[in-house]
C-alpha cells in the first residue's frame, strides 16, 4: 500500500505544444476526422433558401395541444391520409424552397417506424411513414428538406427539473441519451440528403451538459457533414448549432444590421399546431408575410412560415390560398449581396464535466458556466457581481480528460435581464490550458467587444484537459458568464486519457479532518449513509473509482460493492450521501477535478454540488453532504492508493 497523494501529472500525457494564441484563418489543416463541410458555403445556402414552410404536424393536432401531454395512446394519432404532396405543392406555389416537418415534438410521438418504444406511427391509427412521404413529397418539387427533432420527450421521460415545466423529480439519465443518439440516427440514415436539422426543448429545458452537446453535435456532423444544425434556444446569438432561431411569436426576432446567418419562424395562424378554429379563422395577411419577408431578406435571414396540416392530412383552404397569393406578389432579392464572412466555430465541441472559480456568489456559480441553460426564462450565468470580488478573477473548466487536437474556446456573454447596456461582458482575459489541471500554459490573450456577441478565442490544435479563463477586464467591472464551449474547429479532438486510472482503489481523506469516506456500520444496505471516520484499513473505507466513459466515475464501496450516491436525487446543497446499488443513473456519477496541492473536488453528475463535510466538522460520524463549490478546504479530497 503505498501513501502518496495523487494528481493528474502522474497518469496523463503532457504532450501540449506550448503555444502563444494567435488567430489562425481558414481550417488549420485535415486529417480524415476532419471536419468535412465547408461552414460559410452551407450557411450561404441556407440563407439563399430565404422562404420556407415548417409543418407542425403531429399527435397535438390531433389533441387540440400546443403542448400535447406524454404518453398518450398512439392510436390518437389517425389522419385518414396525409397529402405532403399538397403541402409541397402549396410551398412552391408560395415561392418557398424548403420545408421543415415535426418529425417528433415534446409529447414525444414519432411521425416515423422508430425502434424506440411504441409512441410512434407503427402503433398509431396510421400505419404508415410520414417522414418518408413527407422528405419524397418535397424533394419531388424540388425543396430543400429540413426536420425538426425536440430532444425533450415526455414520453421517454428525457426531460430535467429546472425547465418550464420539469418533475421535479426527473434527471436525464445514460439511457436518455441512446434513445436521442439512435432517433437522430434513424432519422440522419434513413431518409437520404436531409439539408438542416432542427433541435428543440433542449437550451430551455435540460442544457447542454444533460443531453450531451458533443454527442448530438458529433452524430449528426458524422452522419452529414452538410446538414446545417439549428437549436429553438431563445437566443440572438448563434450559440448552439450553425445558425441562429429567431421565435417571432416569442418577440424574438433578427436585429437590425443582423449578419448572422438565421432563420425566423412565423405562424400563418394562431397556434403553431393545428386547431378547429384554424379551418375558418384568416390566417397571417399577404401584406404582413410580403413584410416580414422584405425584412429578414437583408438581414440574412431565412423566413420560416408555419403551416400546420389538419386532422385529415391537409392544409386547410384557407392556408393554400394565402401561400398562393404571396407566390404571387414575392420574389427573392437577387441583388442581396453574399453572407458576410461567419465567426469560426468550434465545430466538434467536448463536453466540460465541472468547473470551478475563484469568485462564487450565491445561485451564480461556475456550473452555470457549462449548463449551457440559454433560454431567457431559465438562463443561469457564473457571475462575480457583488461583494468584493474585483479583477482578475478566473474560471476552470475540465473536460473530463485529456482530448487532442482542441483550439477553440467560444464565450456567451450574459444576453437576458441585463441591467446595463453592458453587463459584466468580459473585455479582456487569458486563457491557459493544462493537462492535469496543477499546470497551466497560456493560450491565448484575448481583447473582446463589450456587448452581448459571442465572442471566441482560438489556438493551435494541442492536448488539453483543462481551461482556466482569467478575466483581466470586464465592464463593471465585476464577469458574467452565460456558457462556454470548448472544442475542435478543424479536425474532431480525440480522447487521449482519462484519471483516475481504471479499477484503482482508493481512501478518499478530507483535507481539513484527515479523516476518510466510511460506510457506517459496514453497512451493506441501499441508503447505508456514508461518514467521516479515522483510516482503519477497513473494506467499507476503500473505493474503486470506474468510469462511466463520458467524463465521469462511478465510486464504488470495496466492502458492499456498491455505490457512494446522492440520495433522494437532491439538487440541493445539504444533501446527504448514502450507498446504493449500480443504477447507472447521474447521482451516482462524479467529476474527478484537482485543485491543487494533490487535492480534488468530486462534483456530483446530477447537481453539480461538490462532496463535503458539512461545515467543516472533525467529528467522528459526521454523515457527508454536497455543496456549492466554494473553495473551502473541507470540499478538496486526497486520492490515496490503498
Amino acid at each position: 500500500m503505498t501513501t502518496s497523494g495523487l494528481s493528474r501529472r502522474g497518469f496523463l500525457a503532457a504532450t501540449g505544444i506550448a503555444a502563444t494564441a494567435v488567430a489562425v484563418p481558414g481550417l488549420m489543416g485535415r486529417s480524415p476526422l476532419a471536419f468535412a463541410a465547408d461552414t460559410q458555403t452551407d450557411l450561404s445556402s441556407l440563407v439563399d433558401l430565404r422562404f420556407g414552410m415548417f409543418n407542425h404536424f403531429n399527435l397535438g393536432t390531433f389533441t387540440d395541444e400546443e403542448w400535447a401531454a406524454g404518453g398518450q395512446s398512439p392510436s390518437r394519432f389517425a389522419p385518414p391520409s396525409v397529402d405532403c404532396a399538397q403541402w409541397a405543392a402549396a410551398a412552391a406555389a408560395a415561392k418557398m424552397s424548403y420545408g421543415v416537418l415535426t418529425t417528433k415534438h415534446h409529447d414525444g410521438f414519432s411521425l416515423w417506424p422508430t425502434a424506440f418504444g411504441t409512441q410512434n406511427v407503427a402503433y398509431s391509427g396510421y400505419k404508415q411513414d410520414v417522414v418518408r412521404q413527407y422528405v419524397d413529397a418535397f424533394r419531388a418539387r424540388g425543396l430543400r428538406v429540413g426536420l425538426y427533432y425536440s430532444i425533450w420527450d415526455r414520453t421517454h421521460t428525457i426531460e430535467a427539473y429546472g425547465g418550464h415545466v420539469g418533475d421535479p423529480n426527473q434527471s436525464i439519465e445514460p439511457r436518455d441519451m441512446t434513445v436521442v443518439l439512435g432517433q437522430i440516427r434513424e432519422l440522419l440514415t434513413n431518409y437520404g440528403t436531409i439539408d438542416l436539422f432542427v433541435t428543440d426543448g433542449y437550451a430551455w429545458q435540460m442544457g447542454q451538459q444533460q443531453i450531451s452537446y458533443q454527442e448530438v453535435r458529433n452524430l449528426v456532423k458524422s452522419l452529414q457533414p452538410d446538414c446545417v444544425m439549428v437549436d429553438h434556444g431563445g437566443l440572438a446569438q448563434p450559440w448552439l448549432g450553425d445558425a441562429i432561431y429567431f421565435e417571432a411569436p416569442l418577440g424574438i426576432r433578427a436585429p437590425e444590421g443582423n449578419t448572422f446567418a438565421g432563420m425566423q419562424g412565423e405562424t400563418i395562424s394562431r397556434g403553431w399546431f393545428w386547431h378547429p378554429h384554424t379551418a375558418t379563422e384568416a390566417p397571417r395577411s399577404r401584406d404582413a408575410i410580403l413584410a416580414d419577408l422584405g425584412d429578414l431578406e437583408p438581414k440574412y435571414t431565412s423566413y420560416l412560415l408555419n403551416c400546420p396540416p389538419n386532422r385529415d392530412g391537409r392544409l386547410d383552404t384557407n392556408i393554400v390560398n394565402r401561400l398562393a397569393e404571396v407566390g404571387a406578389a414575392w420574389s427573392p432579392n437577387t441583388s442581396r449581396p453574399p453572407l458576410p464572412a461567419q465567426p469560426l466555430r468550434v465545430e466538434w465541441p467536448v463536453n466540460a464535466v465541472a468547473a470551478y472559480a475563484s469568485s462564487y456568489n450565491p445561485g451564480e456559480f461556475a456550473y452555470h458556466a457549462i449548463d449551457n441553460r440559454s433560454d431567457r426564462d431559465v438562463e443561469t450565468c457564473w457571475s462575480t457581481w457583488g461583494g468584493a470580488r474585483t479583477l482578475p478573477q478566473t474560471i476552470t473548466i475540465d473536460l473530463g480528460g485529456v482530448w487532442s487536437n482542441v483550439s477553440t474556446l467560444e464565450y456567451l456573454p450574459k444576453q437576458w435581464n441585463r441591467t446595463n447596456a453592458t453587463d459584466g461582458d468580459i473585455t479582456a482575459a487569458t486563457i491557459a490550458t493544462s493537462t492535469d489541471g496543477v499546470a497551466f500554459t497560456t493560450v491565448a490573450t484575448v481583447n473582446w467587444a463589450a456587448n452581448p456577441r459571442l465572442k471566441l478565442a482560438e489556438w493551435t490544435n494541442r492536448d488539453v484537459g483543462f481551461v482556466r479563463i482569467t478575466v483581466t477586464a470586464a465592464t463593471g467591472g465585476y464577469v458574467n458568464v452565460n456558457g462556454v464551449h470548448v472544442g475542435g474547429r478543424s479536425v474532431r479532438p480525440q480522447l487521449v486519457s482519462r484519471f483516475p486510472p481504471a479499477n484503482t482503489v482508493y481512501r478518499i481523506q478530507s483535507r481539513t479532518s484527515g479523516k476518510v469516506l466510511d460506510v457506517r456500520d459496514f453497512g451493506t444496505a441501499n441508503n447505508t449513509p456514508v461518514q467521516q471516520w479515522p483510516w482503519l484499513n477497513h473494506a467499507c473505507q476503500k473505493w474503486t473509482f470506474i468510469s462511466t466513459g463520458d467524463g465521469y466515475f462511478k465510486i464504488r464501496d470495496q466492502n458492499s460493492g456498491k455505490l457512494l450516491e446522492v440520495g433522494g436525487l437532491s439538487r440541493v446543497n445539504g444533501g446527504t450521501m448514502n450507498i446504493w446499488g449500480d443504477a447507472n443513473v447521474h447521482q451516482q456519477h462524479w467529476a474527478v477535478t484537482p485543485v491543487g496541492g494533490g487535492y480534488f473536488t468530486l462534483t456530483n453528475r446530477l447537481s453539480q454540488r461538490v462532496l463535503e463535510v458539512p461545515g467543516g466538522s472533525t467529528a467522528d460520524g459526521t454523515v457527508l453532504d454536497q455543496w456549492d463549490h466554494n473553495g473551502a478546504g473541507h470540499q478538496h479530497w486526497q486520492l490515496i492508493r490503498s
